[in-house]
């Protein structure tokens, strides 16, 4: 049992770094030179900051989440008190947290604005492939138990962060701080 534990733990944690390194290749790209508009002003400029109360609100849900998330998915709770290959892989995430956010928030829903859709459709939209996104993660590691658990809790995520996203005037900084 142990053996097998462990060898989930390693291929989930190589398909989680490698995704990781795929996510960062745009972020490196932008930060050698290689202007790509998407990442262009992500909300942290003093022009462009957010409203002191969006600030409030995702902090609200950062820690609503987190307490969440660790009684929903008591593995999480375990794993976070122990110096592993977890917190590597936690600290490779908040790389997939920007680009995530980038995707999820600014392009899905900014395209969808764009194409006139109203801001609850946006919202739903935009949490549903977040939560569909993250399941793919429970797949990959072979911890079917926690799909549904997960797909639930962020796609709530999810909606939560389109909600801050608009109230911020559809800054992304927010979201990144609070998903990273």
């Amino acid at each position: 049992m142990g053996k097998k534990n462990t060898a989930n733990r390693k291929k989930t944690g190589l398909i989680m770094l490698t995704m990781s390194l795929f996510m960062f290749s745009p972020i490196f790209m932008h930060l050698i030179g290689f202007k790509i508009p998407l990442f262009e002003n992500l909300g942290f400029t003093k022009s462009s900051f957010a409203p002191w109360y969006t600030w409030i609100i995702v902090i609200i849900v950062t820690i609503a989440y987190v307490i969440f998330t660790f009684k929903a998915i008591p593995f999480v709770y375990i794993m976070q008190r122990e110096i592993s290959l977890f917190k590597l892989i936690g600290f490779l995430a908040i790389v997939g947290g920007i680009l995530e956010e980038v995707v999820f928030r600014r392009w899905l829903m900014d395209l969808l604005h764009g194409f006139d859709y109203g801001i609850i459709i946006q919202i739903v939209i935009s949490g549903l492939a977040f939560g569909l996104a993250h399941v793919m993660w429970g797949l990959f590691g072979g911890e079917r138990k926690f799909l549904k658990g997960a797909f639930i809790s962020t796609t709530i995520l999810g909606f939560a962060y389109a909600i801050v996203y608009l109230l911020g005037n559809r800054n992304v900084g927010p979201c990144i701080i609070s998903h990273s």
